[in-house]
This record gives structure tokens, sequence and C-alpha cells, in this order.
């Protein structure tokens, strides 16, 4: 308190200034009715900006469980689509799905930790053992193909994606169904190749690649990248495609996490095959 009156004491000319000043003011606004409407006008104005200012604060804040909430969305909407079931009965499909049986099931997961300058690239999601993943599940999201599980915990999941040098999968020209083996080079995040495709096919610069599903770990048709340059070798059999991936794998915030409940009858019937073919 004795601060308080020493502070008075010290400043109350300026502070005696400082009241007429505003009782100056509180006059003319008070008896000019031009005055009266400037003021008013320029108070909701400041009052309109404190409340935009609030509301994008409220918005940014709340961005996390919004995209959340999207991505649970999308998950039970690829859970619904028709790819992820298969015809039971090729003449009729009724709306409860009582004929056709689920081929396909999705998980949705936010990527917490990812590296794109590395030989071994590796992608951290916030789902795990708990949530029903497993290694060799595909990982993907709208843009495209992201990469698989490689192993997993009570609570996450570590991801090779396709920018990682231990990293293949099959895939095929959308235009034509030529096919080869996808694999990174281990120098630009942003492209891959395309090996194996035989010379004589007709590759051109923009054709689609999606995945071809031959290893029953990502779905069919699933968006990998455009074809941005192609070569054939003196001598080679066989194409050199480079392709530009549809994913930038240094902006990853969402994956899906999808499953092939039939994979292991797939693979099952192809060992089997193979072993009677010896």
């Amino acid at each position: 308190m004795r601060n308080f009156i020493q502070f008075l004491v010290k400043y109350h000319i300026f502070l005696f200034f400082i009241g007429l000043q505003v009782l100056c003011f509180w006059l003319i606004v008070r008896n000019n009715s031009f005055h009266q409407s400037s003021f008013a006008n320029s108070s909701n104005r400041m009052v309109g900006n404190l409340f935009a200012f609030k509301n994008t604060v409220t918005q940014y804040i709340e961005l996390q469980s919004v995209n959340d909430e999207l991505a649970e969305a999308n998950e039970a909407l690829k859970n619904r689509l028709n790819e992820s079931f298969i015809p039971v009965n090729e003449h009729f499909v009724m709306i409860n799905d009582t004929l056709r049986e689920r081929k396909y099931r999705y998980k949705s997961a936010r990527v917490i930790n990812s590296s794109i300058n590395k030989q071994l690239n590796f992608i951290t999601i916030d789902k795990g053992r708990k949530d029903g993943l497993k290694p060799e599940m595909a990982v993907i999201n709208p843009r495209g193909l992201v990469g698989v599980v490689k192993d997993v915990s009570e609570h996450f999941s570590t991801v090779i994606p396709v920018i990682n040098l231990s990293f293949t999968a099959s895939a095929e020209l959308k235009r034509t169904g030529n096919f080869g083996l996808l694999k990174w080079d281990g120098k630009d995040h942003r492209y891959a190749q395309l090996n194996d495709v035989p010379g004589h096919a007709d590759v051109q610069v923009g054709d689609t690649l999606v995945t071809r599903g031959a290893s029953g770990i990502y779905p069919v048709g699933v968006p990998v990248g455009t074809v941005v340059e192609k070569e054939q070798r003196p001598g080679s059999n066989f194409h050199r495609i480079r392709v530009e991936l549809f994913n930038d794998f240094g902006k990853l915030r969402y994956v899906y996490v999808a499953e092939n409940l039939l994979r292991q009858e797939q693979l099952r019937l192809e060992a089997e095959t193979a072993e009677d073919g010896r």
C-alpha cells in the first residue's frame, strides 16, 4: 500500500493530465453525434478483429482433432468400398453385404516420425499391435503408395517406405498392363525406378504407375507415380524407367494401413502349387 501511495504522489501530475484527456474525449464523443458514430464504428471494428483473431487461434488449436476425425471418417468409408470386398455370388449383391466377403480392412494412423535423407529411410506411426497391426501390411494414403509395415509394438509401428533401398513392390503401367519391380536408387526421395519391363512394351512419358497386388500385400490399383523418363540401353532387353512418385515423403501426416484378410490363403495356395511343380 505504501508503494502505491508513493507512486500516486510521484506521478500525480501526469495522472491528472491523463484523467483530463479522458474526460475531454468523453465530453467530445457524448456531445457530438459524428464523433459518437465514428467511435462506435471503430469499437465495433476492433471488437470484430479481436473475435476474428480468437476464432483463428481456436481453429488452429482444434485443427489436430479435426484432422483425426477426418482420418477416422475416411477409414470408415474405405472399409465400406466395394474394393474391400470380394463377391461371393456374381449375380446378386445385397445392401447388408451377406453375399460379399471382406478382403481388405483399413486402419487410419498418424505419422509421428520419418526420414527422407537416409539410404534406409523409415516412418513411425501411432498405431500398433493393440490396433490390430502386424508386419507386412500395406501403408497407403489418398495420394498413393507409402510403404509396408516392418515392426510393431503395442502402440506404435515402423514402416519401410518406398524411399528405402530394401523396399520392392510389383507395379504396372495402368495404360498397358506391363509390369515390373518398383525400387528406389537411394538418390532423390521424389523419384523411384521401375525395373524389368520388357523392351518391346509400349512405355510413354506421362504413363501412370499403379500397384499390381501380386504379393497380396498391396491392394490392386493404388497410385504410385508418373513415368518421367524411359531408356532402353543397347544390348538390354528391358526398359530403364524413372518414375516421379505421387507422394511427397517430406510432408506425410496421415496414412492408412491396409490388411489383406485373404493373403494367407493366397500364399498357401501358391506354396502348394510351387511344391507340386518340382
